[in-house]
C-alpha cells in the first residue's frame, strides 16, 4: 500500500534520487505578473535628483507597488538611519511617517493610496517626517477594485474657524505639506474616507468637523455625512461648528466625557405593536404621538456610556487597531464584505455555469467525495479519499485498488441527465503529507475513462486571497450538488472560532474537545503562524471533499479538504479547512517534470495558457526548470516552451524570461558549464540568451549590457 508521502528539499546531484519527488518550488512572486492592470510611475527621494521606475502589474497600494523596488528599500532605510543619527541626543525613538508627495512640496498621499489612480509616468517625491504621536498615521489596506468609481479631493492642512487650538493631525509634522490628497469610493460619505486615510485626529470625528471649499463664494459646507460623488477634484478647509444642544457627536463618547453629564430626563423611546395591520399602523401613529418613556431609560444610557470605553479598548486590541476610528473602519469594511459578496446575478450564473465541472467521486468500498474536472480529462480530488482506517487503495505502483467512478450533473433528486464516468485504474499523481514548504499536500489527479465536455478549472485558477467570501460546490453526503457561500476565518481568528463553539454547554464541550484531539495534528497545523490553509465555517462535511472553492471573482482559489466534525443533534463541524489551488498544482508540476511525463506537462500547458493567473504558473515552471536544471529536465523544458510558442502571448512571456535569466548570474554560469549542452542548445536555438566563448564574468556583463539595451 502507499505510504504517506513526506517531501524534502533536493540536495543531491542525482537525477533519480526520490528525495527529489518534491522539489520546493517558488511560483507566486506578485512582481510577475504578464497580463492585465499594467501601468508605470516613477520615484524620487526628496535630497536626490535619480528617478526610479516602477512597473505596477497588480491593482495594490502605492507602498506596496514602491517596495518592489530594491533601490527605494535601500534608500528608504539609508534615509531613516542618517536622520536617527541626527537625533542621538533624544531619550527615546521615535515613529517616522512616509511622505509620499505627488509633487514636490504638496499634495502627499496616504501609503495606502490605489495605485492605478497615479497617471502614467508620473513622478513621486519620497519623504520621511518624524511622529511625536504613539499612533500610526495610516490604516490597514484597502482591497483595490479598479471597476469601481474613485474620487480624489484635497484638504489644506490649514484649518478655519475655531480650529487654532484643536489638533486636526495625528502627525502635526504634515501640516508643511498641504493640500493632503484625499482618496475616495463614489457611495462613500466624508467621514467615510477621512477615516480610511488614517492621517486625521480623532477630534476630527468626534466633534462636528465641516468642510468648506477654499474658492467659493458664497462659502459651500459640506458636511461629515454628505456622498463623496461631487467632491472631485476640489480643494476644502476644515471648519469646527459649534454644537446644537439637539446634536450628537460623529463617534461615540468616551468614559468621562462631559457627554455623559446630559440631561438625565432623556428617554428611550419605543412604539407599541400590535398583531393585526391595521390596528398596527393605528397604534404606531399614536406611539409617534405619545411615545413611551421605557422606565430608568437615564440610567441605562448613563451605564451604556460608561461602559463604551472598554468596548472600545477590547475592539482595540481583537482588531489591532490604534484608534476608535480605525476599528470603525474595520467593522464598516467587514460588513461591506459580507453584504456585497456574491450579490450580483451575473456572478451567481457564472458559478453555476463553473458547477458543471464539478462531480461526485465514488470509491467502491472506501468512501466518497466530490472533484472537478482540471483540464483536458483529468480530474482532481482529495488523496484521503482512498484512505481507510489507515489502509491506502493505491499501491506504490499508483495502481487504484479499487473501482471508481465519478457522476456529472448530479444535481435533480430524480437523478436525470446525470453522466457516469469510470476512472482509469492508474492514478497520474497522489499526494498526501507535506511538501518541500511543509506544507499539507491532500490530492490525486485522475483520470477518466471518457472525455467529459465540461470545461476544465485549471484556467480560473487563482492565488488565494486571506480575506473576503468564498463558494464552495460540492457533494455532501453523496447528495445532489449543492453551493455554500461563507467568509474566510483569518489566520489570527482561528483560535477565537473554536473558543466561540465551546462554552455553550458541558456535552457539546467534550465533543468539541475530542474532535479536536482527534485531529491534533490537523489542528496544530492550522494554529502555526506560517500556515497556507484557508479556513472558513461551512455546511458541507462529509463527503463534500474535494470540491472547488470560489473567491468572488469566479476563480478556483483553494480546495476544501476537512475539518473537526462531532455529532450533536446531527453532523456539525467546528471550522473547516481547504488547501490553496496553487500549492497543489506546483506540486503537481514538479512530479510530473521528475517523471518526465511530457504528455501531461504538454496537455496542462496548453490549458494553463489560456488563464492569466495559469499563465504565471507555466512561467514560474520554466524558471524553476532553468535554476534546478538537471539534464534530464531537457524533454520537460522543450516539451513545455514548444507549447508556449504556439499561444498568441508567447512573445511577452519570452521578454520576461530573457530578461530574468540574463539578470541572473547563477543561470548564465549554468548555460556555460559543460555537461549542460542541451541547456545551451536550447537557449540559443530560442534565441533566450547570448552566448559566446569568453569567460563567465565576461558573459554575464555581457548580457547585463543586453539587458539594458533590451529593456530599453
Amino acid at each position: 500500500m502507499a505510504a504517506m508521502v513526506k517531501s524534502e528539499p533536493l540536495d543531491s546531484n542525482s537525477d533519480s534520487s526520490p528525495d527529489q519527488k518534491r522539489k520546493k518550488m517558488k511560483m507566486t512572486e506578485p512582481n510577475d505578473r504578464m497580463q492585465g492592470h499594467l501601468h508605470r510611475f516613477r520615484f524620487k527621494f526628496l535630497d536626490k535628483e535619480d528617478r526610479y521606475d516602477i512597473t505596477c502589474k497588480s491593482p495594490c497600494s502605492v507602498l506596496q507597488a514602491l517596495e518592489t523596488s530594491s533601490r527605494f528599500c535601500k534608500l528608504k532605510e539609508k534615509t531613516e538611519k542618517q536622520k536617527m543619527e541626527t537625533r542621538q541626543q533624544e531619550k527615546r525613538m521615535q515613529r517616522q511617517d512616509l511622505v509620499i508627495q505627488t509633487m514636490k512640496g504638496k499634495k502627499p498621499i496616504a501609503t495606502h493610496f490605489p495605485c492605478h489612480l497615479i497617471k502614467n509616468g508620473q513622478i513621486l517625491t519620497i519623504s520621511t517626517v518624524f511622529n511625536d504621536s504613539e499612533e500610526a498615521t495610516t490604516e490597514t489596506t484597502q482591497i483595490y477594485k479598479e471597476n469601481k468609481q474613485y474620487v480624489i479631493f484635497y484638504i489644506e492642512s490649514e484649518g478655519g474657524k475655531n480650529t487654532k487650538t484643536k489638533q486636526l493631525f495625528k502627525n502635526k509634522k504634515l501640516k508643511p505639506f498641504s493640500p493632503l490628497c484625499i482618496y475616495a469610493i463614489c457611495g462613500e460619505t466624508v467621514e467615510m474616507a477621512l477615516t480610511r486615510d488614517g492621517r486625521f485626529h480623532d477630534n476630527v470625528f468626534i466633534q462636528t468637523f465641516t468642510l468648506v471649499e477654499s474658492e467659493s463664494d458664497p462659502p459651500r459646507c459640506v458636511e461629515m455625512n454628505v456622498l463623496v460623488d461631487c467632491l472631485d477634484k476640489q480643494t476644502f478647509k476644515m471648519i469646527l461648528e459649534e454644537r446644537n444642544a439637539t446634536q450628537a457627536p460623529t463617534a461615540p463618547p468616551q468614559a468621562g466625557s462631559n457627554l455623559q453629564k446630559e440631561d438625565e430626563t432623556n428617554s428611550i423611546q419605543l412604539p407599541m405593536s400590535n398583531t393585526s395591520t391595521e390596528t398596527s399602523a393605528a397604534c404606531l401613529t399614536q406611539a409617534l404621538k405619545h411615545p413611551v418613556t421605557v422606565p430608568d431609560s437615564a440610567e441605562i444610557l448613563k451605564i451604556l456610556r460608561h461602559q463604551f470605553a472598554d468596548l472600545v479598548k477590547q475592539m482595540k486590541k481583537r482588531y489591532n487597531k490604534k484608534n476608535y476610528s480605525g476599528v470603525l473602519s474595520h467593522l464598516r469594511g467587514e460588513f461591506g464584505k459580507s453584504t456585497e459578496g456574491f450579490s450580483e446575478v451575473y456572478t451567481v450564473k457564472k458559478l453555476m455555469e463553473l458547477s458543471d465541472s464539478v462531480c461526485m467521486i465514488d470509491v467502491e468500498g472506501v468512501g466518497q467525495g466530490t472533484g472537478f474536472l482540471l483540464f483536458d480529462h483529468y480530474i482532481l480530488t482529495n488523496a484521503h479519499l482512498f484512505i481507510k482506517d489507515e489502509i491506502s487503495y493505491v499501491d506504490r505502483n499508483d495502481q487504484i485498488l479499487a473501482k471508481v467512478t465519478v457522476t456529472f450533473n448530479k444535481e435533480n433528486p430524480n437523478s436525470s441527465g446525470v453522466k457516469v464516468i469510470e476512472v482509469k485504474p492508474e492514478v497520474i499523481d497522489f499526494q498526501w503529507g507535506f511538501d518541500a514548504y511543509n506544507r499539507h499536500v491532500d490530492f490525486a489527479v485522475l483520470e477518466l475513462q471518457d472525455v467529459d465536455t465540461s470545461t476544465g478549472l485549471l484556467c480560473r485558477s487563482s492565488p488565494d486571497p486571506k480575506t473576503g467570501r468564498v463558494c464552495l460546490i460540492g457533494h455532501p453526503g453523496g447528495g445532489e450538488k449543492k453551493m455554500d457561500f461563507t467568509t474566510i476565518i483569518e489566520r489570527e481568528r482561528r483560535g477565537e472560532a473554536f473558543r466561540r463553539e465551546t462554552g455553550k454547554n458541558d456535552r457539546m464541550d467534550m465533543l468539541i474537545n475530542t474532535s479536536i484531539e482527534e485531529n491534533r495534528e490537523k489542528y496544530d497545523m492550522l494554529m502555526k503562524p506560517d500556515s497556507t490553509e484557508m479556513t472558513y465555517d461551512t455546511f458541507l462535511f462529509h463527503g463534500a471533499s474535494g470540491s472547488p472553492v470560489f473567491d468572488e471573482s469566479c476563480q478556483v482559489i483553494s480546495m476544501h479538504t476537512g475539518g473537526f466534525p462531532y455529532e450533536h443533534e446531527g453532523v456539525k463541524s467546528v471550522i473547516e479547512y481547504a488547501i490553496p489551488l496553487f500549492t497543489i498544482l506546483e506540486n503537481f508540476l514538479i512530479e510530473m517534470m521528475n517523471r518526465n511525463n511530457v504528455e501531461i506537462l504538454t496537455k496542462f500547458t496548453r490549458e494553463a495558457l489560456t488563464g492569466l493567473h495559469s499563465r504565471d504558473l507555466i512561467y514560474h515552471f520554466i524558471r524553476h526548470l532553468l535554476e534546478e536544471w538537471k539534464p534530464s529536465f531537457s524533454a520537460a523544458l522543450t516539451a513545455v516552451w514548444e507549447t508556449v510558442k504556439k499561444n498568441e502571448n508567447h512573445l511577452k512571456m519570452k521578454k520576461h524570461l530573457r530578461t530574468w535569466i540574463i539578470s541572473e548570474k547563477e543561470v548564465l554560469e549554468k548555460i556555460q558549464k559543460a555537461g549542460n549542452e542541451a541547456l545551451k542548445e536550447f537557449m540559443s536555438k530560442n534565441d533566450l540568451v547570448k552566448l559566446s566563448q569568453t569567460d563567465d564574468d565576461d558573459v554575464w556583463m555581457s548580457n547585463r549590457r543586453l539587458c539594458c539595451k533590451y529593456i530599453q
